[in-house]
């Protein structure tokens, strides 16, 4: 579904930093969202910081960042990842659509206890539904291996 996002989101959503956001393993501690354009798109991104609360080391951290409408309904969603572990949402053709699998053929530096990481998610305009906040989950917190 196409739609038209609001020309800008109030000030205050724009400032506010939400309630930071935890998950099996991790806990967001940061995030904010703003309008970004370059090269004739404009989309909504949305960066912060998460920590491994675990205790032990991380194969990754997933995230959903959700855009909600002025009820507070999810309109449109995308997956994030920890910095160190982006590689794992690029699906390539013919290769594994699970990102378990995908980490089976990547490197990917786990997160050790305790650490923290930058993460970030957009939505772009041209493609989203109209909302006027978003939501950040932990989804997902693997172990990683020994």
């Amino acid at each position: 579904m196409r739609g038209a996002l609001t020309a800008a989101l109030p000030l205050a959503i724009l400032l506010a930093v939400p309630a930071a956001a935890g998950g099996p393993g991790a806990q967001v501690i940061e995030h904010k969202g703003r309008w970004e354009s370059g090269y004739g798109v404009e989309w909504y991104n949305v960066v912060g910081r998460l920590k491994n609360t675990s205790g032990h080391p991380l194969a990754y951290v997933k995230l959903r960042i959700d855009a909600l409408d002025k009820a507070g309904k999810t309109v449109a969603s995308t997956d994030a990842y920890n910095e160190s572990a982006e590689v794992l949402s690029v699906e390539v053709e013919g290769g594994p659509k699970d990102p378990a699998e995908r980490l089976k053929t990547t490197k990917v530096k786990p997160l050790a206890p305790d650490a923290e990481e930058r993460f970030r998610g957009s939505f772009i305009k041209d493609e989203t539904p109209a909302f006027t906040d978003y939501r950040v989950t932990v989804v997902d917190t693997p172990a990683a291996a020994p």
